[in-house]
């Protein structure tokens, strides 16, 4: 059996990241642990974190309806704003084989270069859906 780390943030719902779920679950008998990272609204000049962590739950509760179609055990939970932070905190409850992501490195993100640092930082196959699509 094996466990994956689902990161995602607003591509919790992409079709790369559900095909990725869906082929991994048949043969294998694959786990699955979904952490949305709460993301700050950078529209503003402030951003208000319970706000921020309710949009992150709604989009955890959405992945969750959806991965629970292909794996009724799936779970998750709200992440950190840093998706290290987030994996990090998650490994240390949710042991895992793979950490998957499903990041979209939006402009002003792009220096946290998600796939690179846990690929540095944790000594676990990463798999971005993303760009491997």
């Amino acid at each position: 059996m094996n466990r994956y780390l689902v990161v995602s943030d607003l591509m919790v719902g992409s079709r790369a990241l559900k095909e990725f779920v869906r082929n991994r679950v048949g043969d294998e008998g694959s786990s699955f642990y979904l952490v949305v990272p709460t993301i700050p609204d950078r529209g503003h000049l402030a951003w208000d974190e319970s706000e921020a962590h309710l949009v992150a739950r709604r989009r955890l509760m959405n992945g969750l309806e959806w991965m629970r179609e292909i794996d009724p055990d799936a779970d998750g939970e709200v992440g950190d704003v840093d998706p290290i932070m987030a994996i990090e905190d998650a490994l240390r409850t949710m042991p895992s084989d793979a950490i998957v992501l499903a990041v979209r490195e939006r402009p002003h993100r792009r220096r946290l270069r998600v796939a690179a640092r846990a690929r540095q930082a944790f000594d676990l196959p990463v798999v971005d859906v993303l760009t491997a699509a």
